[in-house]
């Protein structure tokens, strides 16, 4: 079973946009383990602010951050996880910014073996830079969202869990 974790931070404004953008690029991912399929990541926290200054949609959330943490027989290894993981970056590539990362966890097994454990953060410009509307992330869009990734990593038994940035932590117990 995989966890997707959606992150609600609204307080912070645009000092959490850069430094969740910053985490995504740059923080404890390895190099070539970030990417995105449509704004350049040496620029993407300017790209996502030119779009909420342009269509003046500067306050409220200022961006949706998720963590998607897959099951390790779904992500074996980490080029299957960024594969996974750039086809859930697509889903919303068509309307908003979008960048994500893959971090590896590796994790002991209870026979004496080492696996690893895979997790994606993804962050999302809320403006649309098609049309500058919201995203709302309402129950309809988050479910509908949520049966994609069980489509696309042809798993059904994801759990979904709403908390802050410090809490996504999950460990193999939860990956049976």
């Amino acid at each position: 079973m995989g966890v997707f974790k959606v992150i609600r931070h609204t307080d912070g404004g645009y000092d959490y946009l850069n430094n969740a953008v910053n985490y995504v690029i740059h923080g404890h991912t390895d190099y070539g383990n970030a990417g995105s399929p449509n704004v350049d990541l040496d620029f993407a926290a300017e790209q996502m602010h030119y779009v909420k200054k342009y269509y003046d949609k500067r306050s409220g959330n200022p961006v949706f951050h998720f963590v998607v943490v897959y099951n390790t027989k779904t992500a074996y290894e980490i080029e299957r996880a960024k594969s996974i993981t750039r086809s859930i970056a697509n889903y919303f590539a068509g309307r908003y910014q979008i960048v994500w990362c893959v971090h590896e966890k590796h994790m002991s097994k209870k026979y004496g073996s080492v696996s690893s454990m895979c997790h994606a953060h993804f962050v999302m410009n809320s403006v649309s830079y098609i049309d500058g509307k919201m995203f709302s992330g309402n129950y309809a869009e988050i479910y509908s969202f949520l049966n994609y990734i069980k489509r696309v990593t042809n798993d059904k038994s994801w759990n979904i869990i709403y908390g802050s940035e410090k809490d996504y932590e999950t460990d193999e117990n939860d990956l049976i």
